[in-house]
C-alpha cells in the first residue's frame, strides 16, 4: 500500500483519536468535576477555620455531611481527607466532653480523618499539629506525641495562620519540650511579631507563655526595632512594660502632639 494510500487512513485514525479524546473528556468533566468543585467548596471552608474563624457545631455537621454523601472516587482524595480532618477536629474542639460516653467514639473517628489526610499529604503541618492534638485528647500529655508537634514545626515553620493555635498550645507544655523544641516555639512567637499578628502575640505573650517571658523577651532581640517598638506600646497601652530592650513605653495621650 502506498504512503498516498494511508494518507486517508491516518486521517481518519486521527480524526476518531480526537473525537474520542473529547468524549472522554466530556465525561471525565460530567464524572469528576462535580468530585472537585465540591472539594474546593470543602478546602475553601476548612481553610477559614485553620485561619480561626469559627462557625456553630450545626453549620460545621451539616457542611461536612453535606460533603460526605457524595462518593469518593479518588484512591487518596487529599483535599478531600485534610479538609473533613479540619471540620472534625473543630467539632471536637467545641464539644468536647471528657465524661461524655461518645467521647472516644469521636475522638477514634477524627484520628482516623487525620492519618488519612497524612497519608495523602504527609507533608501538612496543620494534620501533624492535629494529630498531636487528637493524641493528647485521648490520651493525656505524652512526651511520645511530641515527635507529632515536631512533624509540624518541620513541614511548616512559617505558616502564620497555624502558627497561632500552635505556639499557644506548645506554650503551655514549654517545659516539657526538649531544647530544640523550645527554640522551635520561640522563634515562632517572633514570627508572629515579624508579620505584625501583634493582638495574636499579646494574647500569647500574657497567657500561655507568660511563664516564660524571659525566655520570650530576650529571643526578641532578633526582631526588628520598629516591630519590637510596636509589640512593646501595646503592651503599655494594657498597662504592662515587658521591659523589652531597645524600646520605649511612653504612650502617647489623644491630647499630646
Amino acid at each position: 500500500m502506498t504512503a498516498a494510500a494511508l494518507t486517508p487512513l491516518v486521517k481518519a485514525a486521527f480524526r476518531s483519536l480526537c473525537v474520542g479524546t473529547g468524549l472522554l473528556g466530556i465525561v471525565w468533566g460530567a464524572w469528576f468535576l462535580p468530585l472537585f468543585w465540591k472539594e474546593s467548596t470543602i478546602s475553601q471552608f476548612s481553610t477559614r477555620i485553620v485561619r480561626g474563624e469559627t462557625f456553630s457545631p450545626a453549620l460545621l455537621e451539616s457542611r461536612l455531611a453535606e460533603f460526605e454523601r457524595g462518593s469518593r472516587f479518588l484512591a487518596c482524595a487529599a483535599t478531600e481527607a485534610r479538609s473533613k480532618a479540619v471540620i472534625e477536629l473543630s467539632l471536637l474542639n467545641q464539644g468536647f466532653d471528657a465524661s461524655s460516653d461518645a467521647i472516644d467514639d469521636k475522638l477514634a473517628a477524627t484520628r482516623r480523618s487525620i492519618v488519612d489526610g497524612l497519608s495523602c499529604l504527609p507533608s501538612d503541618a496543620y494534620l501533624w499539629f492535629a494529630l498531636f492534638q487528637v493524641e493528647s485528647l485521648r490520651a493525656g500529655f505524652n512526651t511520645e506525641y511530641l515527635r507529632y508537634l515536631d512533624m509540624s514545626y518541620k513541614y511548616g515553620p512559617n505558616e502564620g495562620w497555624i502558627a497561632i493555635p500552635r505556639n499557644r498550645a506548645a506554650f503551655a507544655i514549654f517545659e516539657a519540650l526538649p531544647t530544640t523544641l523550645q527554640s522551635k516555639v520561640l522563634d515562632e512567637f517572633v514570627l508572629l511579631l515579624r508579620t505584625e499578628l501583634y493582638a495574636e502575640a499579646i494574647d500569647i505573650f500574657l497567657g500561655a507563655a507568660a511563664p516564660h517571658r524571659d525566655a520570650v523577651v530576650k529571643r526578641l532581640a532578633t526582631v526588628s526595632e520598629k516591630n519590637r517598638q510596636l509589640f512593646a506600646v501595646q503592651l503599655a497601652r494594657k498597662g504592662i512594660d515587658a521591659a523589652i530592650p531597645g524600646t520605649s513605653t511612653f504612650v502617647r495621650g489623644p491630647w499630646q502632639h
